[in-house]
């Protein structure tokens, strides 16, 4: 590992994280000092997220991967994937906040000021190349969304959903951070680099501390992706949480807690793999099933979305233990992880963005499944662009979900995990008919669904939509950033 930047070189090679809470802070400050703010925190919290793309695109396109701050941080082309991944579901959970909140009685500043401060964590997550930057970026983004969502102060359910999260978020933090520990008494570091070269040599002395150590961490991720045993949180803080906050949970937070595992099993443990799949191809497997079945018996929404995120957090750990097993690299299909996160965050964008739509007179979320009926006549667009995320999520041609899933599968085969590719396919085949579903009400049932008018959310749908198809229909170009991204950790 070479000898770490200067302090100013590093600075600006984490400007993105520091202008994202520079600016939450900045908003909050704001917030408290000039009420009412009509649209100021919106449009300052949206244009500081395209412009921090845009910088990190500047800083990172082209370039070798480069540490900054002593190691703690890795700028390379995969945390340059996923924290784009990271910041178009911030943007897009923005695009639907805006009116949304509004709608339910929530107008309040620091709303805006905690996304990005969650943006901000994410991004330091993605980037991440030490377990204590890890632990540290994890906090900084849950004890922000935390907050997001019980910000409806005067809704039960939005309370107890914060409550629920919280509590069961400093179990699974407290449980991380004891692999950590153990994790740095076998190898005498918490870098990555060192982990893993530690276990090209051996493993150490202690090779059940770093065996113990890495169970407890594989369980603290576990819960941030909502993977089986440690999913039970999800339908109940994705039901009760305001629905412009499910969107940010649905697509940001899985898009980094995957990111930050990715780097632990492929970067840190990928010497070790013999003692993680095992572990990774029950959970995949448990996951796929569980979240696809019991999406079945669902009537609400936001509880489906809720077990189809569980079911996809099982298809990116199958990708996972894809890429930790080496095959993947030798069929070309290492990037599916990354490629499918993308296509992830896009189609719930598009669906939250609908849901969005579905709240009462009171400013309550009413997302219900009969309230799409009749939803093709009345509002045709929506129907159109919901149709799409649905058809993309259920991996059906010729959407970027179907192509996703082929090289999800492809990878999988190609590391001789024909058997976790094949209950992989059992859940994705019980997945059409839920994803369907919501399409028979829309366009077979008679009805005329109430829909808030919002021209941003429509902007947020018609736009995920059209990249769905588009990236489906050509997808060669993601798919080559994927593949490097991938390549760069496994490098």
């Amino acid at each position: 590992m070479g000898s770490a930047p200067p302090v100013l070189d590093s600075v600006i090679l984490a400007a993105p994280l520091m202008l994202l809470a520079l600016m939450g802070v900045v908003l909050m400050v704001a917030a408290a000092v000039f009420r009412p703010m009509p649209r100021l925190p919106f449009w300052g919290a949206s244009c500081l997220t395209v412009a921090t793309t845009l910088v990190l695109v500047a800083l990172g396109s082209g370039k070798p991967a480069t540490e900054a701050f002593s190691g703690m941080l890795r700028i390379d082309a995969y945390g340059n994937f996923f924290a784009a991944v990271v910041l178009v579901s911030g943007l897009f959970s923005l695009l639907i906040s805006d009116s949304y909140m509004e709608r339910i009685g929530v107008r309040v500043g620091e709303f805006y000021s905690l996304v990005l401060f969650a943006l901000c964590g994410m991004l330091g997550m993605v980037y991440s190349n030490d377990l204590m930057m890890t632990f540290i970026s994890l906090e900084v983004m849950s004890i922000a969304v935390y907050v997001l969502c019980a910000i409806k102060r005067s809704d039960d359910r939005a309370v107890e959903s914060g409550f629920k999260y919280f509590i069961l978020g400093a179990f699974s933090s407290a449980i991380l951070l004891y692999g950590v520990a153990f994790v740095y008494g076998a190898t005498g570091s918490t870098a990555l680099p060192a982990i893993a070269h530690t276990l090209r040599e051996g493993g150490g002395e202690a090779a059940g501390i770093l065996a113990l150590g890495g169970a407890l961490l594989l369980v603290g991720f576990g819960f941030k992706v909502a993977s089986v045993p440690f999913h039970m949180w999800a339908p109940d803080v994705y039901q009760g949480a305001p629905t412009a906050v499910t969107a940010l949970m649905a697509s940001g937070v899985k898009a980094a807690s995957i990111a930050a595992f990715g780097r632990v099993v492929i970067g840190a443990m990928g010497d070790d793999a013999s003692n993680w799949n095992g572990a990774l191809w029950w959970m995949a497997a448990a996951t796929m099933l569980v979240g696809n079945l019991a999406a079945l018996a669902q009537n609400d929404l936001k509880r489906i979305f809720a077990y189809s995120g569980i079911a996809h957090a099982g298809y990116l750990m199958m990708a996972l233990s894809s890429v930790a097993a080496g095959g993947a690299a030798e069929n070309g299909a290492i990037g599916s992880l990354a490629f499918y996160m993308l296509a992830y965050v896009l189609m719930n964008a598009g669906a939250f963005a609908v849901l969005a739509l579905m709240t009462t007179s009171e400013g309550d979320d009413a997302t219900d499944i009969d309230r799409l009926a009749g939803l093709g006549r009345s509002h045709p667009f929506l129907a159109a662009g919901l149709s799409v995320c649905l058809i993309s999520l259920a991996g059906l041609p010729p959407t970027m979900g179907f192509i996703g899933k082929f090289y999800l599968f492809s990878a999988a085969i190609g590391a001789g995990e024909v058997g976790l590719a094949f209950v992989g396919a059992i859940g994705a085949a019980a997945g059409v008919y839920y994803y369907l579903r919501p399409m028979v009400y829309m366009y077979m049932r008679e009805g005329s669904p109430d829909m808030a008018v919002d021209g941003r959310a429509r902007l947020a749908l018609g736009l995920t939509s059209a990249l769905l198809l588009i990236f489906g229909l050509m997808p060669s170009a993601i798919l080559q950033w994927a593949n490097a991204s991938m390549a760069s950790v496994l490098g």
